[in-house]
């Protein structure tokens, strides 16, 4: 097998902060309060952080800058047998990290999971700071004590959940952290894995990156959380995002796998452009219709990428295409790819396509450019109805990434969904979109009194 190019993540120098811990003893609920948002999921199940989530934060008072990792517990077996993908997450956590914060469970106090851990650290040659998490109470304070045999001298009382201890927390870290390092200030582009269970996408995360990044099983929904990877593919910045595996949602088993969905939603939300998985050796189900249903009304451009290629080697490109145009009328004119994660093939031209579309999708149009093109459009386009007919005066640019554009009309309840769709499929092809949704915003001209 031939070498294939790999993207390197090492685009941001801010030191490094990981979190770890045995289960369930409020890891992700610190690291969610230090980003300051519900970033990873608090459940009170063990196990349910599997995968490095890793997020920039600026310190309070200095405004230092920070990456913040929070990790799988160390030492965890869970029912899904996880536990040594788990394993090496933490421990490659470990190995990059400037400062760990290992966190105890004051309530329950010192176990023999927690001298493991400890063992473990020792072992790594990092800068650990204890932090006894829980610390609501005063028979939780009290109890801190026990863990300075760990090693590590005597813990930070915190309280993530109340908030409380975090500004000795934020001194501690000050203190441990390394000289300022440089920062890569260059604009990211944020690109979203989505798809059904199960189609390969966290298998494609790890291909590019030339690592185990994020945990792969044959167990369906491995990946709960929205992992956000840093990556620099041929001097472009990009988070690449690796969502949940989405399915219906009368079957969301628990509340985990419903903040996972959730999460998918967010993250396509604030991506830049939408990678959407399909399973080749599958038939196009009801639910790819449903997410490309989404990241269409999203007005997210989306690269369609078709996996497991090898599996199926007799399947051409036009194929699978003709497929997608069939069952997915709404993403048509989107870039095709056909991947394998085992070969390599395909990868480096996913990311190429998603560029592309990411320009696409930043460029502007001149006024008069965009109102000879209205112009058109209102000639050749037909709408329903007799009476009063829809009208549209004049329009304007007003943001990229989608491109957005406002139109004056005589009345909006005249425009009607359908209406609306092919108003932006039109402009589309006249001002030179092929490839990605337009945002369209409609409002009233104002008319004088005399008018009206």
């Amino acid at each position: 097998m031939n070498a294939r190019p790999q993207a390197s993540t090492s685009a941001s120098r801010r030191p490094l902060v990981a979190i770890a811990g045995r289960p369930n003893v409020g890891k992700s609920s610190l690291f969610n309060r230090m980003v300051g948002a519900r970033r990873a999921i608090v459940e009170p199940t063990a196990g349910v952080t599997r995968d490095r989530l890793v997020i920039p934060v600026s310190l309070p008072e200095t405004e230092r800058r920070i990456d913040v990792m929070d990790t799988g517990g160390i030492g965890i077996v869970d029912r899904e047998d996880l536990a040594a993908s788990v394993e090496v997450q933490v421990q490659t956590a470990l190995h990059a990290a400037h400062v760990v914060l290992f966190v105890v469970d004051a309530r329950e106090g010192l176990t023999l999971l927690d001298q493991e851990v400890a063992r473990q650290l020792r072992r790594s040659d990092v800068t650990v700071l204890m932090v006894a998490n829980k610390c609501e109470t005063r028979a939780a304070q009290a109890a801190i004590g026990d863990f300075e045999q760990l090693g590590f001298g005597s813990p930070l009382a915190v309280s993530a959940q109340e908030g409380l201890g975090l500004g000795d927390l934020y001194n501690s870290l000050e203190e441990l952290l390394p000289d300022e390092t440089e920062e890569d200030t260059s604009e990211r582009v944020a690109v979203t894995v989505m798809g059904r269970r199960n189609t390969g996408k966290s298998s494609f995360v790890n291909a590019l990156l030339g690592e185990p990044r994020v945990i792969v099983s044959d167990l369906a929904g491995t990946t709960r959380d929205a992992i956000d990877i840093d990556l620099d593919w041929q001097g472009t910045p990009i988070t690449l995002v690796d969502t949940a595996g989405v399915h219906r949602r009368g079957k969301v088993a628990n509340a985990v796998e419903f903040f996972s969905l959730t999460r998918s939603d967010q993250a396509l939300r604030r991506s830049d452009v939408a990678l959407l998985f399909l399973d080749l050796t599958e038939s196009i189900a009801r639910l790819d219709q449903e997410l490309a249903r989404t990241i269409h009304d999203r007005h997210k451009p989306v690269v369609i990428v078709g996996t497991k290629a090898d599996l199926v080697p007799d399947l051409s490109i036009q194929d699978f295409r003709d497929k997608v145009e069939h069952r997915l009328p709404h993403l048509r004119g989107a870039p095709i790819v056909m991947i394998s994660n085992l070969s390599g093939k395909g990868l480096q031209r996913v990311l190429k396509e998603a560029m592309s579309l990411r320009e696409e999708s930043g460029q502007r149009v001149g006024t008069g450019t965009l109102n000879r093109a209205v112009e058109g459009m209102m000639s050749s386009l037909r709408f329903r109805g007799r009476s009063e007919k829809p009208r549209i005066y004049y329009g304007t640019q007003i943001g990229v990434y989608p491109p957005s554009f406002l139109l004056f009309v005589n009345r909006k309840r005249l425009f009607e969904k359908e209406s609306l769709r092919a108003i932006e499929r039109d402009m589309s092809k006249r001002l030179g979109f092929p490839r990605v949704p337009l945002r369209v915003v409609l409002r009233e001209r104002q008319r004088s009194p005399s008018k009206k």
